[in-house]
């Protein structure tokens, strides 16, 4: 048998890792899911945390207003009780603030009170969605930091198989080397199929009987009629015809 069969199936044990460790990087998530949720409540959250800062603060301002205006019908009250007006007009005049300033406190006062209850309801909108937006954040860190963890394994392991890929490269022919290449790059990263109970282990075709003895007991770089690639025949696992 070719000695370099032997080489290169050390050398495609490498490659069938290397697949393995790139399928692994791509089955990897990285929590853009868990991110998006992440973002769309915090947007959420920030939304409704401005609301309820214009609540607060219309609240306060009709807070403000209505002291004002009580402040101004009690100074009228006083005036017009206290007799120092004595001109009808003026007294007639003063009756209508008052009872304007009135209607305007009573319009404050239910305007206070419906920005109290919007106050208390959005509120408790904000607390559920920080509630969530924190309960989110641990997800996507969660997430993040496993991920993080695997991709620092994935490339130590691919940087060790890189390295070794270098080493049993150099130990096949440049002949040998380059055809299995070339396979390999047509054949889904597969150039070498071993032979067990005489059939092709890449295609499960069977293999005629003289072909498997010319990979047994010839330099020959054969391949299967079937999928097209490099035979080769184990010593302690594939098949010895008689």
């Amino acid at each position: 048998m070719n000695p370099a069969l032997s080489a290169l199936d050390a050398l495609q044990e490498v490659d069938h890792a290397i697949a393995r460790i790139e399928r692994e990087f791509r089955a990897l998530d990285s929590g853009a899911k868990e991110k998006d949720e992440y973002d769309r409540l915090r947007v959420a959250y920030d939304d409704a945390a401005q609301t309820l800062h214009a609540i607060e603060r219309d609240r306060r301002d009709a807070e403000l207003e209505l002291s004002a205006v009580e402040t101004k019908k009690q100074d009228h009250e006083k005036k017009l009780y206290s007799g120092s007006v004595r001109n009808p007009k003026e007294l007639d005049a003063m009756q209508h603030e008052i009872e304007a300033l009135g209607r305007q406190r009573s319009r404050l006062d239910g305007l206070i009170l419906e920005l109290m209850e919007r106050g208390e309801e959005q509120s408790r909108v904000v607390s559920e969605l920080h509630a969530e937006m924190e309960a989110a954040r641990s997800a996507y860190e969660a997430k993040s930091q496993a991920y993080s963890a695997a991709t620092r394994r994935l490339r130590t392991e691919m940087a060790k198989l890189q390295r070794m890929r270098e080493e049993r490269s150099a130990a096949v022919p440049p002949g040998p080397l380059k055809r299995y290449e070339s396979i390999r790059a047509a054949k889904h990263g597969i150039g070498l199929a071993r032979i067990e109970q005489g059939q092709c282990r890449a295609c499960n075709t069977s293999l005629p009987k003289n072909t498997v003895l010319s990979v047994r007991d010839t330099d020959a770089l054969l391949t299967c009629e079937s999928c097209g690639r490099l035979l080769y025949l184990a010593p302690e696992g594939g098949e010895h015809p008689h």
